[in-house]
């Protein structure tokens, strides 16, 4: 059906102190196409997924190379995405290991994203591979690139901060779902933003409130496939900020400032759905996602393992499972079963991007999203050989379902540069470039 009117892609729906901005319809498609020609490249995005202490390694290899592998137990909240991933072996990060601090967490967890050596005193790092990308796809949408985390750490950067804008800047995390969902859904005024926001909240109204008028009047140009994807859109938003708002009376008591979630499992859900609604609407197109932090101690007595013919709570902290590992012990079974709930969030971001249809294919398909730890082997602090997922098609760029080793993983020598696969990345969201970190010196062959 024929419009006699369109849409730019940079619609927002507008309200007091609010801009609310809208996904990919129908009636944008004309401004998109000449966007296009005018050289404006299609949304590619660009999403690593960072956890610590490594994996418990002889859970996570598949049992064999090439397409049809068959995941390893790590690997099993991924299976019904087998099709959208690349399981990369025999990768590693040698600059690392020449670091002058603590290389088995620290080192590995700051230089995990930047391929370099880290050095403390002065502070020295480099540029990690999102800022790269940021740095040029930054002049298509509102913010240059999303720093998202569980933890704001102590003032120890090196232990809690994977992006890096420069040698001494790491990019700060946002790890409040609340102050995230007023970043991306309030106005572009920050002080106007919390006067917006606590009056609205004070009103119990919510942010599509503020909208509603400019709402109204858009959806009746709009055709009834795009009207459906509007509801859709809002009604997400809506039932988005009133998780938000439990999280914010849960966690607060009268004139105490809100922290974190209590529960960690709330706070990743929430800030993983928020990653996706910005993506969906083309406010960002880089994300970074840090869970946890370099020595992380978190517990998890929410899960819970077999111990004969009992089930026992995870009663222990992560880092210190991590290196008391004896196969088959109780000790590894349950740092197994925190190596799976991560990866089982992992799942839930790739199956959240998968829903999200656009014009030439899903989020996901348009997406590059790397999953790993800085660490393979948790007892040896081994960087040689990482747990690595990639998954994503990059606009047709890569060709996932498969298992890919490029150097033998029982193997303690180097592993080929993760920096390889920094420069391919990169390349398949449209930044041309052949080097990256110390030892990137051209793409990661195989990928495609």
């Amino acid at each position: 059906m024929r419009r006699p009117w369109e849409l730019s892609r940079r619609t927002f729906l507008r309200g007091t102190g609010t801009l609310l901005a809208l996904p990919m319809l129908e009636a944008m498609a004309p401004s998109v196409a000449r966007a296009q020609v005018g050289s404006v490249p299609p949304a590619r995005r660009l999403v690593t997924f960072f956890v610590p202490n490594g994996m418990y390694m002889p859970e996570w290899y598949p049992a064999a190379s090439g397409e049809g592998y068959t995941p390893g137990p790590l690997l099993s909240p991924l299976a019904a995405l087998q099709s959208e991933l690349l399981v990369l072996s025999g990768l590693g990060n040698k600059p690392c290991n020449t670091s002058n601090v603590d290389v088995g967490h620290v080192a590995s967890t700051s230089g995990f994203l930047t391929s370099s050596a880290v050095w403390d005193g002065p502070l020295r790092n480099g540029i990690s591979v999102d800022q790269v990308a940021a740095g040029q796809l930054k002049q298509y949408t509102r913010f240059p690139s999303l720093e998202l985390g569980t933890k704001s750490g102590t003032s120890y950067v090196l232990h809690n901060n994977i992006s890096w804008s420069g040698n001494s800047t790491p990019m700060p995390k946002e790890t409040r779902p609340d102050i995230l969902f007023d970043r991306l859904f309030e106005g572009m005024n920050p002080n106007e933003n919390a006067q917006v926001a606590e009056a609205r909240r004070r009103r119990r109204l919510s942010v599509l409130d503020y909208v509603k008028e400019d709402s109204t009047q858009l959806q009746q140009k709009l055709g009834r496939e795009d009207q459906l994807r509007m509801e859709e859109y809002l009604t997400g938003v809506r039932e988005l900020e009133l998780r938000v708002q439990q999280t914010r009376m849960l966690q607060c008591s009268a004139g105490a400032r809100p922290v974190q979630p209590v529960d960690v499992r709330q706070q990743v859900r929430l800030l993983l759905d928020m990653m996706v609604l910005a993506f969906q609407c083309d406010l960002t197109r880089v994300a970074t996602f840090m869970y946890g932090e370099a020595v992380d101690e978190s517990s998890y007595d929410f899960l819970s393992v077999p111990d004969g013919n009992r089930s026992v709570p995870v009663s222990q902290g992560h880092h210190t499972l991590s290196h008391d590992i004896s196969p088959g012990g109780l000790s590894q079974r349950m740092y197994s079963a925190i190596c799976k709930w991560e990866v089982e969030q992992f799942a839930y971001l790739l199956s959240k991007m998968k829903a999200v249809q656009e014009p030439d294919g899903t989020l996901l398909d348009n997406s590059v999203v790397l999953f790993g730890s800085g660490i393979g082997e948790s007892n040896l602090h081994d960087s040689w050989n990482l747990p690595l997922v990639l998954a994503g098609r990059g606009g047709g760029k890569l060709r996932p379902g498969r298992h890919l080793i490029y150097k033998d993983y029982n193997s303690l020598t180097p592993g080929v540069p993760i920096a390889k696969l920094f420069v391919s990345m990169l390349n398949t969201v449209g930044v041309n470039t052949t080097k990256f970190g110390v030892d990137g010196d051209g793409p990661l062959p195989n990928l495609t």
